[in-house]
């Protein structure tokens, strides 16, 4: 389908440079607004944490009221247990934020809602026998989901859902385990709902195989919405499910259409395969990691799009401090400006400040070498997202990598005002050669890979 969009009223020289398709929140306007959509996902009332987790979401509803939603996106996994108690806690704070659908001024707030795997996996049930699965099945959503649906949001529940919000069409897919092959014939069934001179939203849990987060994100789909999609320039997909943080910029892809990360409310990802500080993933090299997952509970997220005749803008925000996570992404209607490589390629690196040394030390105890180094700048607005930690052997005439180690920045998730924490790496003592002369190296990246100067420290493993 060829898309007959009209010319970008702002040229990316109106923004120059490094930064030509970012500007700071509230700042970027191009005409009458359209239409504005709250975007969530990942959300995970947990029944054993309702106070907690309903109270971050009705933060995240109250704001998008406020900031005058017309509608509001959940990309799924709104239950975390995938039990009734949950959805119903998610109606329920719904409706004490928009009474009947509606805002205070009395327009109506659509609900483009969706299944994710936990709320119709019975997450977390594992370890139930298919007995006590059978007693509980009042609890569960996965036995009942039509229903259930049905009369906590008064609508038809449908594996694909369209509707139209002031002339703008969303589509929405329940979990369906990964697979969206359904896709393809429904768009097609749907063409004339499908205005080519106007973006149109899809929503599902999964990323799009090979879009946000290349072919690498952690539960992306078998690859069927990014064939179905292609066809079609003006579509925009909003998935979640890897609970990847807003501040790493390659949440938002550009290609055959537009494919946005949601990032997740409940907490960050830092499911990052091969970086010791993180979850345990399907890594090829099977030695232990030696460091604890970093904690990022914190990380409460969420998007507001406000979608002009030639614009969409983001607004990325967090509800743990009420703060923005960065410049807004502005993406214009004729340009592919948020593609990888044209990005990448004007990134700059962030770097240490001046005299910056790392320290090393040997526990003894616990056989780790251990190195520590200050936090790394932010640089053109560039934020470390990591850590390249590199022990060199420097004896007689040589020079030899004895190990190398990525760490994630532990405040890689915050927004900028509580960043600065300090970073580590820890070794294995049992890596390195006693009473060796070795050089350690640090190297801060931001989420794109470019990597600023390093710092560095000598040492002698000579045990504690």
């Amino acid at each position: 389908m060829e898309l007959n969009r009209r010319t970008f009223l702002v040229g990316a020289a109106a923004f120059g440079g490094l930064h030509a398709f970012a500007a700071p929140a509230g700042a970027a306007r191009f005409g009458e607004a359209r239409l504005k959509v709250g975007i969530l996902s990942d959300i995970h009332i947990n029944r054993d944490r309702l106070a907690d987790t309903c109270a971050t979401l009705k933060r995240a509803f109250e704001y998008f009221r406020d900031n005058g939603a017309d509608a509001v996106l959940i990309a799924g996994d709104m239950a975390d247990t995938g039990r009734v108690v949950e959805l119903e806690a998610v109606a329920k704070t719904w409706f004490e934020v928009f009474p009947g659908d509606k805002a205070p001024d009395g327009r109506h707030v659509e609900r483009v809602f969706m299944y994710g795997n936990h709320c119709v996996n019975e997450w977390g049930w594992g370890s139930k026998s298919a007995e006590e699965v059978e007693k509980l099945s009042k609890e569960c959503l996965s036995r009942q989901r039509e229903a259930v649906w049905e009369r906590l949001f008064h609508e038809k529940y449908e594996r694909l859902t369209l509707k139209k919000v002031k002339g703008y069409t969303f589509i929405s897919s329940h979990w369906t385990n990964g697979n969206t092959d359904e896709l393809g014939a429904f768009l097609a069934a749907h063409a004339a709902d499908l205005d080519p001179k106007k973006p149109f939203f899809y929503a599902q849990h999964a990323h799009p195989a090979n879009t946000c987060f290349n072919d690498w994100a952690w539960g992306r789909d078998n690859g069927e919405t990014t064939k179905a999609l292609s066809k079609y320039p003006n579509a925009v997909a909003f998935s979640g499910h890897s609970h990847y943080s807003f501040t790493d910029e390659r949440d938002i892809w550009q290609g055959a259409f537009t494919s946005i990360g949601t990032s997740s409310l409940s907490y960050s990802s830092c499911d990052y395969n091969y970086r010791e500080n993180q979850l345990m993933g399907s890594r090829k090299d099977r030695r232990p990691l030696r460091m604890n997952t970093l904690g990022t509970g914190e990380g409460r997220q969420g998007l507001f799009m406000t979608v002009y005749d030639d614009a969409l803008v983001f607004r990325r925000r967090e509800f743990t401090y009420g703060e923005s996570l960065g410049d807004d992404w502005v993406v214009p209607m004729n340009k592919k400006a948020f593609d990888y490589a044209s990005r990448a390629a004007k990134r700059v690196a962030p770097e240490f400040a001046a005299g910056a040394k790392p320290e090393v030390k040997i526990d003894a105890e616990k056989k780790t070498l251990d190195v520590t180094f200050p936090a790394a700048e932010t640089r053109e607005k560039c934020r470390v997202f990591e850590y390249e930690v590199t022990a060199i052997m420097c004896e007689e005439d040589v020079e030899l990598v004895q190990a190398q180690r990525r760490v994630i920045a532990p405040d890689f998730h915050l927004p900028q005002s509580k960043t600065g924490r300090p970073g580590s790496c820890t070794f294995g003592l049992d890596d390195f050669p006693k009473n060796a002369r070795f050089r350690f190296e640090v190297r801060p990246l931001e989420c794109f890979g470019k990597k600023g100067a390093a710092i560095c420290t000598d040492f002698v493993t000579t045990p504690a």
